[in-house]
């Protein structure tokens, strides 16, 4: 067992680290290669998400959390990761059978989702195509959600509108905020249907990138009334996933 460093260690310890950081970020800035560039704003976004997830540890109960189900899909933040590993945000389903409410993990499968130049001929091994299931679903939801929020905002500002100039404002107010929650969600809605659209070529499960990450990292959905909460996949696309993890990592 290693001797407990000193603050004053410590202290150095972390400058050196933070520097040998500095220098990397620095060095792809100063790239002219605009890939690398790039990478420099995505890790510098990693470090900010990564310090926050680390901040909330503490905090954190899974419990907080709905429960997942085998086959349902989430949105993780799998991080900024080495190599040809997946990172970042991405659409996921989840693989554990009967995955406890209390516990902090679930295991996962990424999705991807089918690009122009894509040929679902020649997917490499380990990796299922899974039709346009997933798109037509969530698509089908983010519709109705927006046809729900947008007939939801002309009720209550007509509300709004009907009231006479002597109504309590507090009332007022408190409708004018509904309005406001409504339009943050419906704004939300937007960005998800962009999302949305990207699948509709289809999605792609990527079996051999399977891993377990801590349910910090979940964006969506959190409870029974997000966006992608009930989206799941079929018994079919399931059998499909559960053929492949068999001949990728068994000798069933």
């Amino acid at each position: 067992m290693s001797k407990p460093k000193s603050n004053s260690e410590l202290m150095k310890h972390k400058e050196q680290a933070i520097q040998k950081v500095d220098a990397y970020i620095e060095s792809l800035i100063s790239s002219e290669d605009m890939k690398l560039k790039g990478k420099s704003d995505k890790l510098c976004y990693w470090l900010e998400d990564w310090t926050t997830f680390l901040s909330f540890e503490s905090q954190f109960s899974p419990m907080s959390l709905r429960r997942y189900k085998r086959g349902e899909i989430i949105k993780v933040h799998l991080g900024f990761n080495v190599g040809s590993e997946e990172g970042g945000l991405h659409y996921a389903v989840v693989l554990d059978k009967n995955n406890a409410k209390s516990s902090p993990v679930v295991s996962i499968i990424p999705l991807s989702s089918v690009k122009p130049h894509t040929d679902i001929s020649k997917l490499k091994g380990g990796s299922i195509f899974l039709g346009n299931e997933l798109f037509t679903n969530l698509n089908a939801k983010v519709s109705a959600t927006n046809k729900h929020l947008t007939g939801e905002i002309k009720l209550l500002t007509q509300v709004v509108e009907q009231m006479s100039d002597d109504t309590f404002d507090e009332k007022r107010t408190e409708i004018i905020k509904k309005i406001m929650v409504c339009k943050d969600e419906l704004s939300f809605l937007a960005r998800m249907q962009a999302e949305v659209l990207k699948m509709k070529q289809g999605s792609i499960a990527l079996i051999n990138q399977i891993t377990t990450v801590s349910k910090i990292r979940i964006y969506d959905p959190k409870t029974d009334h997000d966006i992608l909460s009930g989206i799941k996949l079929s018994n079919e696309k399931l059998d499909m996933i559960d053929d492949e993890i068999r001949k990728k990592f068994t000798n069933l």
